[in-house]
């Protein structure tokens, strides 16, 4: 198996074939966002090695774009876990390799996630497969553009957002058109979202269809709660 394992609970494994981020921003790490980035940690520990040989700056890896065809078992796939390919400094011929790609491989599911969601709709309408699932990262009120932005891509694109961390409330929020939520602590310094802010996107998701996925740093709401729902197959038994 040419993928990485991961302990990403609602995906089988992930690859990056574009590593590394500038941040939010565009142009410098932003701390806000950046400061307990897993990413950037790893980048900075292994900064000059095969697997990250200009630490975290955007550095694509040719050689990797044939993982996807290799592996032929179907697998849930987090395409560049360890970067933001839709960040405005990536090239559109990266994002392009990569999409071809996935084209040649199209018995796997592949999960895109970033914080800069306004790119997706700079994208061809022929990178919107059905087995193609584009999502965002929101943590904070002030990120409810990210929602917003998504809401705007066709109706048939696969949306989701990702509430990871979860630091704060999103008390009756509209998630109309989005088909997944995905839900998680902070960790590393850890962080747990309250209850109540769990419920209430657990209560929003239910008035609009959409299934509710509480990671496994959640382990201390209750049972109840305690969603486990993908919109996507999972294939880590086989």
């Amino acid at each position: 198996m040419t993928l990485n394992k991961t302990g990403i609970d609602w995906c089988d494994c992930s690859d990056n074939p574009v590593s590394g981020c500038y941040g939010p921003d565009g142009t410098a790490l932003n701390p806000r966002y950046c400061r307990d980035c897993y990413a950037l940690k790893i980048a900075s520990r292994f900064n000059g090695t095969k697997a990250w040989p200009h630490g975290f700056k955007p550095t694509i890896h040719p050689e990797r774009l044939g993982d996807f065809i290799k592996e032929k078992r179907p697998r849930t796939i987090f395409v560049c876990s360890m970067a933001d390919l839709f960040g405005d400094w990536v090239p559109d011929l990266w994002i392009n390799d990569i999409m071809k790609a996935c084209d040649a491989a199209p018995w796997h599911t592949y999960i895109f996630l970033t914080k800069n969601p306004a790119r997706y709709k700079r994208l061809p309408l022929c990178y919107f497969k059905n087995n193609h699932w584009f999502g965002t990262s929101v943590s904070y009120r002030s990120d409810i553009h990210r929602i917003m932005t998504l809401q705007t891509l066709p109706k048939s694109v696969n949306t989701f957002i990702s509430f990871e961390p979860l630091l704060a409330n999103f008390t009756k929020e509209n998630l109309s058109g989005i088909s997944q939520i995905i839900i998680g602590a902070q960790t590393n310094p850890t962080i747990k979202p309250e209850l109540r802010w769990i419920i209430d996107l657990e209560e929003s998701a239910r008035d609009y269809g959409i299934r509710v996925f509480c990671k496994e740093s959640l382990f201390y709401i209750p049972r109840g709660y305690f969603l486990r729902e993908l919109a996507w197959p999972i294939h880590k038994e086989v």
